[in-house]
């Protein structure tokens, strides 16, 4: 029995489109999310899934609070023991992959778009893309929702 640990930043997007794929994992896997707790959180630990509470600003800049959630990720990978880590979202995807690739962990990363911070261009815009470059690196595999954010993003990363 794999261990497998989702890190995402909200319960409602993890319920009602990643519910099917969690049904899944669970028949074979133990599965445990870490995201904030919300209204969605009980039906998915009815599911059997273990709920680790995750404080995530979603569409905060604060760096020494995204310092603060990498610690925390840091801390939940440690505590898990994850055989593989999934990643929603994009500060999931980019601080939990640093994270993972830190404490070499394998990774998927599941881009489901990049957001105002990359569509806005700008300062954020390339901090955003140095970050995902980072986290991205090692991921054992990268899922795009879209194609013009894989070509976007390969085409800025590569």
């Amino acid at each position: 029995m794999a261990k497998i640990l989702i890190l995402a930043n909200n319960d409602i997007g993890l319920y009602k489109f990643r519910k099917e794929l969690i049904e899944v994992l669970l028949k074979n896997d133990e599965v445990h999310i870490s995201l904030p707790n919300g209204d969605f959180v009980p039906q998915l630990i009815d599911l059997g899934c273990e709920f680790i509470e995750t404080k995530i600003s979603r569409r905060g800049t604060n760096p020494i609070t995204d310092f603060k959630l990498m610690i925390h990720y840091k801390k939940v990978i440690k505590q898990v023991k994850p055989d593989v880590v999934l990643t929603y979202t994009i500060k999931p995807n980019v601080y939990g992959g640093m994270i993972c690739r830190l404490v070499n962990v394998p990774y998927i990363a599941n881009i489901t778009g990049l957001g105002t911070a990359v569509e806005n261009g700008g300062v954020l815009q390339i901090i955003t893309l140095f970050l995902y470059k980072v986290a991205l690196k090692d991921a054992a595999c990268v899922f795009f929702q879209n194609k013009d954010n894989a070509d976007f993003i390969n085409e800025d990363i590569s």
